[in-house]
């Protein structure tokens, strides 16, 4: 079962081929065409220590992650050479580093206040970090927490699970159109078979990796 615990543990065990060591190729290709006014916020579910954070607060915007690890949230200020103030609250941990604000909690326990200023979900790794029967909680709570003029920019993948079984977890476009177009209008940018670029992959028995990108907007 891929629960809380199972990501903690992979971050103390330092399990994280999930985290991309640069700059994510599809944030710097779309992000500049679909970025908010200036200034205004930028969330990242389950953003563990991606080095995308600080591409974006380098743009001049204002992100907020959520991330169930402190080893995840420390390493990225590490990393990244960042001083930090943490404060713990009733709901999270907060590290805060000028325009960074990083929760490190539970991404249910979000409310719809600490995302007020946010105008774009960047999400790369959540949704895909979720099985099946524990995606429909997600999808609600995300939409019951995001303001009304928050748009999203979400990355998915799609293969035969019968091949591998995840995570990341295979999500199906039609999950994706059938669970957001009542909020959004669902954009499909880009879609490509990306498994020559994920031998590790292809090794476990991965034929084919599609890996799609949607601009979800209000």
């Amino acid at each position: 079962m891929v629960d809380n615990k199972h990501w903690l543990d992979r971050w103390q065990e330092d399990r994280i081929g999930f985290h991309e060591a640069s700059v994510n190729r599809h944030l710097q290709n779309w992000f500049p065409r679909l970025v908010p006014a200036p200034g205004s916020g930028v969330f990242l579910p389950f953003c563990g220590k991606a080095v995308d954070i600080h591409w974006i607060a380098q743009q001049g915007f204002e992100v907020v992650g959520i991330e169930l690890s402190s080893i995840a949230i420390e390493a990225f200020f590490a990393e990244n050479s960042l001083d930090f103030e943490r404060v713990e609250t009733a709901r999270f941990v907060q590290y805060k580093s000028a325009n960074i604000t990083l929760l490190q909690g539970d991404f249910f326990d979000l409310e719809q206040d600490d995302l007020s200023h946010c105008q774009l979900v960047y999400d790369r790794a959540a949704l895909i970090a979720l099985e099946r029967h524990d995606r429909p909680r997600y999808y609600d709570h995300m939409l019951s927490i995001l303001p009304a003029t928050c748009d999203m920019l979400l990355i998915s993948l799609e293969y035969d699970q019968a091949e591998m079984q995840g995570p990341p977890f295979s999500v199906p476009t039609e999950e994706i159109i059938q669970r957001y177009q009542g909020a959004f209008s669902i954009h499909a940018l880009e879609t490509s078979n990306v498994i020559d670029e994920r031998p590790r992959w292809r090794k476990v028995g991965l034929s084919a990796l599609q890996e799609s990108v949607f601009n979800l907007t209000r």
